[in-house]
């Protein structure tokens, strides 16, 4: 006999990833990320990997509901690194349904849909600077890697007495998140469409300017130092011969020398020019 409840919290997420067709690398003084294309979610099989069945209409309705769009709108529809499920512990509905903007990886643009059964997304990687979730998902592109996407959402559905689940109706989309293995085998990339040339070199400017403001963010003893002093953060510069930062600020410039490991990141930074 099958079972029915009302609602239930869908991480879609289990085997194969897909290849993002790359669109452009953007690297200048202020921003430094990758923009490129992917498939999301598919629905030429009538089960997924996860033995969930969907419909392309539940998804497309999801999609285009005001509060999706209205993100979108304010290019403010971000996803996270992994679904937000612990390994142990107890997950709560209120943190499935809130993006953490602390574990943000990237933003899809749009939406579209190359099929009647396939709904893809344009997505740009966020710049967060060195060791920053959103910069690691560049790079791990930029080194070949296959990028997959995988949908968090709140449906309604029902477990069949054979394992199977069937999606019932259209619910609420929270987001796509990056992971490892999506669950519609569908979400490759398009061996059609040549993936395009990428920069790979990134400005020492940008690098430069990214890693300061990373410092001066991150760095316990130099936000000790700098409170209320009111720095102008565009005038910091990093002196890795001596260690040490320096920053213009209203009474003057301040010298203070950030922990040893921040010297350790910058050459780390130094070996991926």
């Amino acid at each position: 006999m099958n079972t029915y409840n009302d609602y239930y919290i869908v991480c879609e997420q289990t085997s194969d990833p897909a290849k993002p067709e790359i669109v452009e690398e953007v690297s200048n003084s202020k921003l430094d990320f990758l923009r490129f294309k992917a498939c999301l979610q598919a629905f030429y099989k009538p089960l997924n990997r996860n033995r969930r069945s969907w419909k392309a209409s539940q998804i497309r309705t999801m999609s285009e509901a005001a509060p999706i769009r209205e993100l979108i709108q304010r290019k403010s529809l971000f996803g996270e690194a992994g679904h937000p499920v612990p390994s142990t512990g107890q997950v709560t509905l209120e943190r499935i349904l809130t993006i953490d903007p602390l574990r943000t990886t990237h933003r899809i643009n749009s939406f579209y849909w190359p099929s009647d059964n396939q709904i893809n997304g344009e997505i740009e990687t966020l710049d967060d600077g060195p060791g920053g979730p959103g910069n690691k998902m560049k790079r791990t592109i930029m080194q070949g890697a296959e990028v997959a996407f995988s949908l968090r959402s709140l449906v309604p559905q029902r477990k069949n007495a054979d394992g199977t689940v069937t999606v019932l109706g259209p619910g609420r989309m929270v987001t796509y998140d990056w992971v490892i293995l999506p669950s519609h085998e569908e979400a490759y990339q398009d061996t059609s469409i040549p993936v395009k040339e990428v920069v790979t070199a990134p400005k020492f400017a940008a690098v430069m300017e990214s890693f300061n403001h990373f410092v001066l963010n991150s760095s316990d003893k130099v936000r000790s130092v700098l409170d209320g002093l009111d720095p102008a953060l565009e005038s910091a510069i990093y002196d890795e011969k001596s260690g040490m930062m320096s920053v213009g600020t209203a009474a003057g410039r301040v010298f203070v020398r950030p922990e040893t490991k921040y010297a350790n990141e910058y050459i780390d930074l130094l070996k991926g020019l």
